[in-house]
């Protein structure tokens, strides 16, 4: 069975979506990792310290798809 290919606009979509999990894992992460840090147990703060730099390469990863699905459709003035 052959995968189907993804129009620009379901990229487009993709690209988003994955920016948005991606900022909410940086978020949840973050707020983990430092600000409530004392009310996790030492594996959950050691996670959250692990989750952050690996969702932010996601959010990396996100925004360069949508560049290419921009590029794709068209508009070359997107950034």
């Amino acid at each position: 069975m052959r995968p189907t290919r993804l129009t620009a606009r379901q990229t487009l979509m993709l690209g988003r979506s994955t920016m948005v999990l991606s900022g909410l894992g940086m978020i949840a992460a973050t707020l983990v990792a430092y600000p409530f840090a004392e009310r996790f147990g030492m594996g959950m703060q050691i996670t959250g310290h692990l989750v952050l730099p690996v969702s932010a390469a996601f959010f990396k990863i996100g925004y360069v798809v949508r560049l290419a699905s921009h590029h794709a459709l068209g508009n070359r003035s997107a950034g």
